[in-house]
């Protein structure tokens, strides 16, 4: 399995993926980080057959909010929603995979909806509060490291 966390932390709500993928970290749960082009993740999610990947989505609903989608099950709304500040964002590249049979096996995507995005700008309070709830889900259907076992 494959947690990605997708972002830029420089663009405040934004970097919500990026939180969420660090604090998986923080847990003994590997997870990566995605900062660059979204059609990168097409190579970077190649022969995985389960991923898991986090972002941040605009989409109408209430700063904070959590949505939870899996690749065949994305809304029309999702797609292009994305607050991304690249020319594609993951949604659309989500779907060109689809197009090219590039998706994995499974591909559980986790939108946190934003609202700050400037340049500088600090993550908002409520999208705080749902990368806490993002991160508690993922560990919680996430195997702890046999490492980590030992720890607990």
């Amino acid at each position: 399995m494959l947690i990605i966390g997708c972002g830029n932390r420089e663009r405040g709500d934004d970097g919500a993926g990026i939180l969420v993928a660090e604090q998986l970290q923080g847990l003994g749960i590997e997870a990566r980080i995605h900062a660059g082009d979204p059609l990168a993740l097409i190579e970077f999610w190649s022969g995985i057959e389960k991923v898991i990947l986090i972002d941040t989505v605009t989409t109408g609903a209430p700063a904070g909010t959590v949505h939870r989608w899996e690749a065949d099950q994305l809304p029309p709304a999702a797609v292009g929603s994305s607050a991304s500040t690249h020319g594609l964002d993951v949604a659309q590249a989500i779907e060109l995979a689809r197009g090219l049979h590039r998706l994995p096996g499974q591909l559980r995507i986790y939108g946190i909806e934003g609202k700050r995005f400037r340049l500088g700008e600090d993550i908002s309070p409520s999208v705080r509060r749902a990368v806490e709830q993002v991160v508690d889900q993922i560990a919680a259907e996430t195997p702890v490291p046999d490492r980590q076992r030992a720890l607990i």
